[in-house]
């Protein structure tokens, strides 16, 4: 099989990534340990799940697993991502799994997967209506995919979705979408909290931001134009107190002067963007006697 060359939007600039895995439907508990219970994948479009190494057809299962009627369009109940905020650091894509569950799907490749970037505003909602819980589990299957293509520094950030096709028995079929933030990594270097020169009782607290580097030239690069947040906890202590904020400058350095306290943990925080994950650094300091 073969992968499709994604697509490039000359108005949105981003790239559209269709990946596939052969996937199985949730084995009893008893069968968790065999060899039947592996996954395997490989790239092709589009993305279908597929049953276990055996090649059973998932229609061929025992009826005493089936607890439904088939009928002309089949239900999907969820769509999971994991990780669910997947970040990408340099050298170091990220796998996804993704877990489809459904009930009422024909044949060894009646669910169909694609992930790519969500170019439309808002949540994505499922195009069939949400099914009845049922206690039983009413039939539902889970259809895991384990694409072996990763997401890399290369694939735009921001939100993604996963979009999950299900076709029945008579041809029916029945989409559902979820939503997920991919982002690239960011990190803080340096950080230290000294005396401040010439300012008795006052802590000079510096570093550096830096994230994956936009043009690929470098692992990291210099973030410039963030806040980031410094914050204080006593020795032996749980809560973290913010006490005030800096931002970086031009190469991603800040300086913040703030008032020495007991012997305790320092740390700076940067939250993030919807692009570039959150960081955190930690740093002790004795502080005065």
């Amino acid at each position: 099989m073969t992968m499709r060359r994604f697509l490039t939007s000359s108005a949105a600039g981003l790239a559209a990534l269709t990946v596939l895995a052969e996937a199985c439907p949730a084995l009893p508990a008893s069968a968790a340990g065999t060899p039947e219970a592996a996954v395997r994948a490989r790239v092709t479009v589009p993305l279908a799940a597929a049953p276990p190494g055996t090649g059973v057809p998932a229609e061929a299962a025992p009826p005493s697993t089936v607890a439904f009627s088939v009928v002309d369009r089949p239900v999907i109940r969820s769509v999971r991502v994991l990780p669910r905020a997947p970040v990408a650091r340099p050298g170091h894509g990220v796998r996804l799994v993704v877990e489809v569950e459904a009930r009422g799907v024909a044949g060894p490749r009646g669910v169909t997967l694609r992930v790519e970037p969500d170019g439309r505003r808002g949540r994505a909602r499922s195009a069939a209506p949400p099914p009845a819980a049922a206690a039983d589990g009413g039939g539902f299957e889970v259809w895991r995919f384990n694409p072996p293509v990763r997401l890399t520094r290369w694939y735009p950030a921001g939100r993604w979705r996963a979009v999950a096709t299900a076709k029945g028995a008579r041809g029916g079929r029945t989409t559902a979408a979820t939503p997920f933030l991919f982002r690239k990594a960011s990190t803080l270097t340096g950080v230290r909290a000294a005396r401040a020169p010439k300012r008795p009782g006052a802590l000079l607290m510096t570093g550096t931001l830096m994230r994956v580097d936009p043009t690929g030239r470098f692992d990291y690069w210099s973030f410039p134009r963030q806040r980031v947040t410094l914050q204080f906890r006593k020795h032996g202590g749980r809560k973290w107190k913010s006490v005030a904020a800096a931002r970086t400058n031009r190469e991603g350095s800040f300086a913040r002067r703030v008032r020495n306290r007991p012997h305790g943990v320092w740390r700076v925080v940067y939250p993030g963007t919807r692009q570039y994950a959150g960081v955190t650094r930690a740093v002790r300091h004795r502080g005065h006697n």
